[in-house]
């Protein structure tokens, strides 16, 4: 289990410095920052919902093995969509600042991001369930 953990704070890491280099056009640190901490909630908050949503009809052992379970599954998740969805998002508002696209290409950026977000919260929330069947049976191990 300590070398899950070990990947999960690599993940992170990686996570945070990637994230807070993708934000550097922003004008602040503060700026920066709150970004980063508003996006990491945002995040967290829509893989908890998705992580509820999957755990229906899963039988944990024991009522402790969820809040367990749910961590590791926070942990890993919440660094790997925030990489896929912050640094996206940011990266469009620094191009619209700087004048470097269109409001048509705007548009077009908005909508391939929101159908990627979609279909990364369809496919996880089906991928959670197997997940959480696995982490349970290396728990019981």
């Amino acid at each position: 289990m300590s070398t899950i953990y070990f990947i999960i704070g690599i993940m992170i890491f990686c996570y945070i410095i990637w994230t807070w280099r993708s934000t550097k056009e922003l004008e602040s640190y503060l700026m920066r920052a709150s970004y980063l901490v508003i996006g990491t909630l945002f995040i967290t908050i829509v893989t908890l919902i998705l992580f509820q949503i999957s755990k229906i009809g899963i039988e944990y052992p024991k009522q402790e093995m969820v809040g367990e379970v749910r961590k590791i599954i926070l942990l890993i998740f919440v660094p790997i969509n925030g990489l896929i969805v912050l640094t996206q998002s940011v990266s469009i508002f620094t191009q619209v600042k700087n004048d470097i696209i269109s409001k048509k290409q705007l548009n077009k950026r908005i909508k391939i991001l929101a159908i990627i977000f979609i279909a990364m919260i369809v496919f996880e929330c089906f991928y959670f369930k197997s997940i959480q069947t696995g982490i349970i049976s290396m728990i019981n191990k």
